[in-house]
């Protein structure tokens, strides 16, 4: 994978943002779409993001552009953020908060144990992030809403996943890329675009992105974490409307040229979470069976298998032969295993040891 940086795709459209936001290059782009042929399907296509550079790839770097260049706009020498004790997010946060200069608090809960949890607990501790384990999702929220803005008042924090209205412009902007590989005929436009929805930013991005772009391609979000916390809705229909549309005014707050547009509700499958989050699923494993056997492209238990499960389905009904389907791949895969090998997990807070011992589930 050659290592290239384009200015976004976006500035070109409205040349108004590349002097109002802040951005920094991290990533490979544009990601290679390419044709899935092996899979029984006429037209199925992916989207590389698992590819969006050679240092760590997945979803989250297309979000850290904006968002660590905002930290550093905003002077803040501390970026926190929160997820599950395997968080991509968390670790990406890490990796590049480290090359530019930040440090980095991980505020964590427990989830199911798999091999990629612990790989990345222990990439925690080799890019230097201040690891603090909350247990549950309840106590994290309290520390990273209260506890940590009284302990770091200077400090810039980033919700779960890079999803806010800001992180969310990183898919945004993807959208615009995806818009240049059709007029390029790299791939046909899309009839539906699959991904997954867990924080929501890279479905929020998409369905607002796809709008501005001018693309009539409806996006399918495939649910893999809990819809609600608590009474508040998490990962929902409307929680993905309601962020695209919060980055939306945003950038028409800041940029004249951005047009009137309604945004609608998307489609978002329940069906695949299983029976929790990191839980895996029957059809999960098929999912990532096939696609590494097929086309050589490897899944994870807790995002992807889920999402491509769903593609297959979807595949596999007699009216979408033909259509033009395409799937966003946002797993990193980028082999980070020897870089964990380096560190001794005694060296984690002892808290999080237990979970390097630990029993796996998944693949």
């Amino acid at each position: 994978m050659s290592e290239k940086n384009t200015l976004p795709a976006l500035f070109s459209h409205y040349p108004e943002l590349k002097n109002k936001l802040a951005w920094t290059p991290l990533g490979s782009f544009p990601t290679p779409v390419q044709q899935l042929k092996n899979l029984g399907c006429d037209n199925l296509w992916v989207k590389r993001d698992d590819q969006t550079s050679p240092v760590y790839g997945g979803n989250k770097v297309r979000k850290l552009e904006f968002l660590l260049a905002d930290a550093i706009k905003k002077k803040s020498k501390r970026v926190i953020t929160f997820g599950a004790i395997g968080t991509n997010h968390g670790l990406a946060t890490s990796i590049y908060s480290r090359k530019l200069g930040l440090d980095c608090t991980l505020l964590l809960f427990r989830q199911p144990v798999t091999k990629n949890v612990k790989q990345n607990l222990l990439l925690f501790k080799k890019y230097h992030a201040k690891t603090i384990y909350k247990k549950t999702v309840l106590k994290t929220l309290i520390s990273f809403y209260l506890t940590q803005k009284i302990r770091h008042p200077g400090a810039y924090s980033i919700f779960a996943g890079g999803s806010n209205s800001i992180g969310t412009i990183g898919f945004v902007n993807a959208a615009f890329e995806l818009k240049s590989q059709i007029e390029q005929g790299l791939i046909p436009e899309p009839e539906i675009i699959f991904c997954p929805a867990g924080s929501t930013g890279t479905a929020a991005g998409l369905l607002l992105g796809t709008l501005l772009a001018g693309l009539n391609t409806p996006i399918r979000s495939v649910r893999v974490t809990a819809s609600h916390f608590g009474p508040l809705p998490h990962c929902t229909s409307a929680s993905i409307q309601k962020l695209a549309e919060n980055t939306y005014h945003y950038l028409k707050n800041i940029c004249k040229d951005i047009p009137k547009i309604k945004i609608k509700p998307p489609q978002v499958l329940d069906d695949y979470f299983g029976e929790g989050y990191g839980q895996v699923t029957d059809k999960g494993k098929n999912a990532y069976r096939q696609l590494k056997e097929k086309e050589n492209i490897i899944l994870d238990p807790t995002y992807t298998s889920k999402t491509f499960a769903a593609v297959l389905d979807y595949c596999a009904k007699p009216e979408n032969k033909g259509k033009s389907i395409l799937y966003w791949h946002t797993y990193n895969s980028v082999d980070m295993s020897e870089q964990a090998k380096s560190i001794d997990h005694g060296h984690l807070p002892k808290n999080l040891q237990k979970f390097i011992e630990a029993d796996e589930i998944g693949f």
